[in-house]
Order: structure tokens, then sequence, then C-alpha cells
């Protein structure tokens, strides 16, 4: 009887559940460390909501079960950790991080010894439940990892698009509403659900925002170009073309971590502010291009002379072109007039090397 009405009450968070499992086992642009993370927060989840499940069977008890304190410290126990496993999804915890464990393993022993101390909870022999002087404990302990697991979003999203940013805010924000409106309207303290759905609005979400980026610099990436330069074509005003100088003759002489790390570099320059009315995508091993919305020719100039001058400080060299945009015009042929402009200006640069009796490579002999 228990198990037919854990089926009917959670049949759509076991869907949820098993489709997101089948999802992960075809996932591709998701590393591996991220699929295991989202396994245990799942698995972790179908145990919560069977705690939840026995532990509110143990309410129509007329008298106390010695089980129902034992499923409640349980339960407090273990949302928290769910909710400290979810922020692994984007920030894995590091060495320096692992403090942040610690409010965990407080209210895990509070919790557990409030079984026998009531510290957190405690119930009557008519099996009624009253909240203790640390009631609350498990509450702000989870609302901690919450306000983690926001900052740590913001933080790894941080390149997102205005329209991104709207979905992420969804994301975050619909479940938590629905936790509010439970709690302030004592509506089920089986949160099970709400979990199920957040994990799988999240991880979707995730998984989305990481087929479209470069996994090596975080910037966008080729299909995501392709698509950008279709759906907001009438949008942009001016297309840069950028490509990295010399990236061959690192990866040969220096080795591929090396390269790995210039393009890192360029990246971060290339990025200087981005915003929403800019959009930097890497379209292939050393080549980025920047489209500008809104932005004038003067605006462009300006911005491709910031990132000069950030690239300046750094071993690297970048060669950049721009054109402007006009309306109905297609994006390829804008691009190619600022390829061109790039191309141009690559040359120009070797030019002024050799002129100086300079070597072509030589920014980059610096590198260890």
């Amino acid at each position: 009887m228990i198990l037919l009405e854990y089926i009917s009450g959670h049949f759509v968070m076991l869907t949820e559940l098993l489709g997101l499992w089948i999802l992960l086992r075809v996932s591709v642009h998701v590393p591996k460390r991220l699929l295991n993370i989202t396994r245990g927060a799942l698995v972790l989840l179908l145990f919560d909501s069977v705690i939840s499940t026995l532990e509110i069977h143990t309410q129509s008890y007329e008298t106390l079960s010695p089980w129902r304190p034992i499923l409640t410290a349980m339960l407090y126990t273990l949302q928290p950790i769910i909710m400290f496993v979810i922020m692994q999804m984007t920030a894995p915890m590091k060495k320096r991080m692992l403090w942040l464990i610690i409010p965990e393993l407080i209210n895990a022993g509070l919790c557990i010894s409030s079984i026998w101390t009531g510290w957190v909870c405690y119930f009557t022999e008519h099996n009624v439940f009253h909240g203790g002087p640390l009631h609350y404990l498990p509450y702000a302990v989870f609302g901690f990892y919450l306000v983690v697991f926001l900052v740590q979003s913001v933080f790894y999203f941080r390149r997102l698009s205005l329209r991104g940013r709207f979905g992420l805010i969804y994301v975050v924000a619909a479940p938590i509403s629905g936790v509010l409106i439970y709690l302030l309207f004592g509506i089920s303290s089986d949160y099970s659900s709400i979990f199920a759905s957040a994990i799988l609005l999240y991880y979707l979400f995730l998984y989305i925002y990481m087929s479209k980026t470069d996994p090596l610099t975080g910037l966008s990436n080729r299909q995501c170009f392709y698509r950008d330069s279709k759906v907001l074509s009438s949008k942009i005003t001016a297309v840069a073309s950028v490509d990295m100088n010399e990236l061959k003759w690192i990866n040969d002489t220096k080795g591929h971590s090396a390269g790995d790390a210039a393009l890192k570099t360029v990246a971060d320059c290339i990025t200087v502010g981005s915003g929403r009315q800019k959009a930097v995508y890497r379209v292939g091993g050393d080549e980025f291009v920047v489209f500008y919305f809104g932005k004038s020719a003067e605006d462009a100039e300006a911005d491709i002379e910031r990132m000069r001058a950030k690239l300046a400080d750094t071993p690297y060299v970048c060669a950049f072109g721009y054109a402007m945009h006009p309306a109905g015009e297609d994006v390829d042929i804008t691009l190619s007039k600022a390829d061109e402009a790039m191309y141009a200006d690559k040359s120009a640069l070797k030019r002024a090397v050799l002129e100086k009796g300079g070597k072509l490579h030589r920014r980059c002999d610096d590198l260890k």
C-alpha cells in the first residue's frame, strides 16, 4: 500500500528523474565530472523522497513511532546535502573551499543528536511535532548553500546574453518560489518534486549553455555564431574579425598546453567590455568574431583599441579588422569585408616587424 501511495504521489517526479537519467547517458557536451555529480544528486533526491514518504506515513500514528524522529533527522540532514551537491555542478569544491562543508557537518550532528536531545525538534508521546531551539538550523544551512549556489551561477554564466540571463533567472527563481509557497501555506514538507524539477531545468539549461560554448576559452562557439548571425542579423551593426598570430608556432615549439594558455589569455583580452552590445565567438583554432549591436564605426574602432591595449600587456599579438553591417546585408558578406581588413592588418604587423629587423616570433620567445 505504501509503495502504491509513493508511486502515485511521486509519479511526475519519478518520470523526471528517469528522463534525466536517460539524458545523462546520451549527453555529449557534458564532462564526466558533471555527469557523475548529477547522477549523485538524482540518487540523493530519490532517497529523500522515499524517506519523506515514510515520515509522512508515521505522522498518522496515534502514538509516537520510534522511526519518526529518525526519519525527520534524516530529512533535515539530507536536504542541505542535496543543495550542496547541486552546488558542485558549476563549481566543484577545491581544497581552499573545504570550509563550505562545515555548516552541513554541524547541521548533521545536531539533527541526529536531536533524536535524544530535542535541540532541533522533538515529539510528544501522542505523536505531536514541536520545533526545538535550533528548529530553523537545517533551513538556514540550506539557505546558505542556496546563496553560494546563486553566486557561483552568476559567475559561471557571466558571459550569457540578455536572453540567456532571463532564462537563468527563471530556472533558479521557479523552484525557489515553489519552496516559499510550500513554506508560507504549509502545503507539504516534501520538497522532492520541486528539487527534481529544479535539477532537470538546471541541467537542461547547463547542457544548452555548454553546447553553445567553446570549452577551452568559455566564448560562444562556431555553432552559436552561425545561429546568432541569422537570428540577430537585424540587430548587428558591426562585425570584427580577430586572428591570433603565431599560434601554430607556439604549439610546435612550446607545446599545446602553452597554445591553450595563449588562447585563454587572448579570449580574456578580446572580451573586455563585453555586455549587451558585444558578443564574442571563437569560430576556429585562432580565429574570433565580434558582433556589435547598436554600435557605430567609432565605437567599434575604440573597442578594438581597448582590445589591443589589453593584448599589449601579454606576449601575444592579434590582427584586427572590422566592417559595418548595413541593414538587409547578409552577415557573411560583412564578415568577409572584416576578414579582408584583418588580413591587411596582419600583413602590416608582419611588415612593421621585418622593417625594424625584428623576428616575427619576438614576443613569444619569452614563453616558458
